[in-house]
């Protein structure tokens, strides 16, 4: 990268089972509310459903999130495989 801009790089191991969640801004930023707001939305629907197949966790996340955003919405479950 020779544009002057470098990449942090990190590492944080997860233990088994756990569920990492990836998501695009369009899931969380509502017009009218803030970040943090839909953040722990997200959060909390996250927490309900840790337990559910990967499936459902994404359908379930999507279905309560409140319409109202123009913004495109993608979401990637990954859950390691327990010990």
């Amino acid at each position: 990268m020779g544009d002057g801009w470098s990449r942090p790089n990190a590492v944080e191991p997860l233990p088994p089972g756990s569920t990492l969640l990836l998501y695009t801004d369009g899931l969380i930023e509502i017009p009218g509310s803030d970040l943090d707001t839909g953040l722990s939305r997200l959060r909390r629907h996250a927490l309900r459903l840790a337990d559910a197949s990967l499936d459902t966790l994404c359908d379930q996340s999507l279905a309560r999130m409140p319409p109202g955003s123009t913004d495109d919405v993608a979401l990637l479950a990954l859950r390691l495989p327990s010990a």
